[in-house]
């Protein structure tokens, strides 16, 4: 079996490869037969391709024009598998002049480091060694890729077969660290959208995330996948912060990791990291649209209520199919008191995950709105939420939040402290919802946020 180098997995890297921008190497994967493959089942734009496959293209393939040929210089990958056989032929021999450049570059280096620090003080430490990426059998690798795409999908069938090809490729390879990692999100992405028991889901993904930095201890994705894990699961969000702190330092350039940080920081009642963070998510993929989605939620949070309309209302028409943007843009309508809208954007993101209760709680609403106005939609929803809660259909949090805003401030403490006690996940949003803005003051609504692990909404400066 041929041993690939190293995948890159997007037109970026492709392109970093070379040295050159998107536009160029998508022009020469059109015109001159540049080897980049497409994911199974995935968007056109969905690409990746292997090192040892474009410096043969560079050796054998079309000619490059000679002012193209110059500028391309592909490196070795891991100098310690390198040998002759192996090293890439260069394209062009650098000239005496182009030597002695680099040399004057260097020494310039050298010297403005001298003037600055008054003496080279600092041993030179030899470069580390560049790790080679594991190589799995084609038809695993095959599996992981098309498990990516299902991931990014962000829809219910997509994050279950995700899981699924995840739990097939980890059998086949049980070395393969990079799908542990995935398994690992899967586990935690389905737990988000309610498809698997916290307590089951949770437990799962800390498992296949150790599992993948045993394989790989440098692999950031894992490190990601656990530093999420620990926030909502564990609930040690000062570990949580430093995983995800470590996690950005071995890639920093990994834009999920960017994105679950900055949703994790948004919780517990910051604004300017988590805007920084989710601001460089949207740089690292800027068609993502569950990072578009939580921007405009962290902008909502931030105080930013009219941009983050903006964006979710233009999200939900482009992406009608999308659930969080109209599970977000409810949260905002009834905080605004629109509860006609409220209750078209909850019914959609009921719609779209296939939540009977919920769709249920939508028809009591719309029944309590017809009957009595905008007065009788809140109370007819909550007694059906209560339903749905003893029938196990409807999060104790759930209930909490409709209790509070129609000022039952008794019966939203009770189910708080229900929630707690199953662990829900939603509980960890107690300190930000606004649903709870009249319990800001009160004493048990305090106590529990500071169970919670948060600091109570005036010490924290909200």
């Amino acid at each position: 079996m041929i041993v690939r180098h190293r995948r890159l997995r997007d037109w970026k890297e492709i392109a970093a490869f070379f040295g050159r921008d998107e536009r160029t190497v998508r022009r020469w994967e059109r015109q001159r037969g540049l080897p980049v493959h497409r994911v199974s089942g995935g968007a056109r734009n969905l690409v990746f391709a292997y090192t040892d496959e474009l410096e043969n293209w560079l050796r054998g393939g079309e000619p490059l024009a000679k002012e193209e040929a110059e500028e391309i210089a592909p490196t070795v990958e891991d100098p310690e598998e390198s040998s002759e056989a192996a090293l890439p032929v260069p394209l062009a021999t650098p000239s005496p002049a182009w030597r002695n450049r680099r040399s004057l570059a260097i020494a310039a280096c050298i010297v403005g480091l001298v003037a600055v620090t008054g003496a080279v003080t600092a041993v030179i430490r030899p470069a580390l060694p560049i790790k080679v990426a594991y190589a799995p059998e084609p038809r695993v690798q095959n599996l992981y890729l098309d498990a990516v795409y299902s991931l990014g999908t962000r829809q219910a069938g997509g994050l279950t077969h995700a899981m699924q090809l995840l739990t097939e490729a980890t059998t086949l390879d049980p070395n393969y660290a990079d799908a542990y990692a995935r398994l690992a999100d899967a586990y935690n992405m389905i737990s988000q959208y309610t498809l698997m028991p916290a307590g089951e889901a949770y437990p799962r993904a800390l498992a296949a995330a150790n599992r993948a930095i045993e394989l790989e201890p440098g692999n950031a994705g894992a490190y990601a996948a656990l530093a999420f894990t620990t926030f909502y699961w564990t609930k040690d969000f000062e570990k949580s912060r430093n995983l995800f702190e470590q996690a950005i330092d071995l890639d920093p350039d990994a834009a999920q990791t960017h994105h679950w940080y900055a949703l994790t920081l948004m919780v517990t009642g910051e604004t300017a990291i988590p805007l920084r963070e989710i601001s460089r998510a949207q740089e690292l993929n800027s068609e993502s649209r569950a990072i578009i989605a939580n921007k405009a939620l962290i902008l909502f949070h931030a105080g930013h209520a009219d941009e983050a309309l903006t964006v979710l209302e233009q999200l939900s028409l482009a992406e009608p199919n999308l659930r969080s943007p109209h599970e977000y843009l409810a949260t905002i309508y009834l905080d605004e008191g629109r509860l006609t809208d409220f209750l078209r954007e909850y019914r959609a993101s009921a719609e779209i995950s296939k939540n009977n209760a919920r769709i249920a709680i939508a028809d009591a609403a719309e029944k309590g709105l017809r009957a009595s106005g905008s007065e009788g939609l809140l109370p007819a929803m909550l007694d059906e939420q209560i339903r749905q809660f003893e029938k196990n259909m409807e999060p104790a949090y759930k209930v909490a939040t409709t209790a509070a805003i129609l000022g039952r401030v008794d019966d939203a403490i009770r189910y708080l402290e229900e929630s707690i006690r199953r662990r829900e996940g939603d509980t960890l949003g107690a300190r930000i919802d606004p649903a709870f803005k009249r319990l800001r003051n009160d004493a048990r609504y305090r106590a529990i946020v500071e169970r919670l692990g948060f600091r109570p909404a005036e010490e924290a400066g909200a």
